[in-house]
């Protein structure tokens, strides 16, 4: 079977490419499990200029490749003119690499209180994280990065509800 998953760097400049035609900002913030929480059709996403270094990205998505399953590298939303995506294990025995974006109604919003967002945490465990969080196989948590992003901030010198458009 051909194995149409490129190394994550290939990956990456396609998916940055797929997002520039969608009119999307190419500047990429990692989502990790870890930084993610929400309820029904609404996100709460801890931090996310936290979220520059695409190594545990990376490392997800290379371990995901030496398996057989199929790839996503998906965009959430727009914050602060950078896009926050991350890269899911899809599964399958189909060995393919997809891109998408997220359409349709969710909400997305900001937490950098790290007692609000553990209230936010908490509250939504009780009431039921949405069923994408409980399902997906994403990565789990952000790593400092070694080498910056190239779009990040700093090396560029500056301080149930989901639909696909493909």
């Amino acid at each position: 079977m051909t194995d149409a998953r490129t190394d994550f760097d290939g990956a990456v400049t396609t998916f940055r490419n797929f997002l520039r035609s969608q009119g999307w900002s190419d500047r990429l913030l990692w989502l990790s499990r870890e930084h993610v929480t929400g309820h029904r059709c609404k996100y709460w996403i801890l931090k996310p200029d936290e979220l520059d270094s695409d190594v545990a990205s990376r490392r997800f998505y290379e371990s995901t490749r030496r398996g057989s399953g199929s790839i996503r590298i998906d965009a959430l939303s727009e914050i602060e003119g950078k896009t926050v995506c991350y890269v899911e294990n899809y599964g399958g025995d189909s060995r393919m690499l997809n891109f998408g974006i997220w359409t349709g109604h969710h909400e997305v919003k900001v937490v950098r209180s790290a007692f609000r967002w553990t209230m936010l945490h908490v509250l939504n465990r009780l009431r039921g994280e949405n069923p994408f969080l409980r399902h997906v196989q994403m990565t789990n948590r952000a790593e400092p990065g070694t080498t910056p992003n190239p779009h990040s901030p700093s090396a560029q010198g500056a301080g149930e509800c989901n639909r696909w458009r493909r």
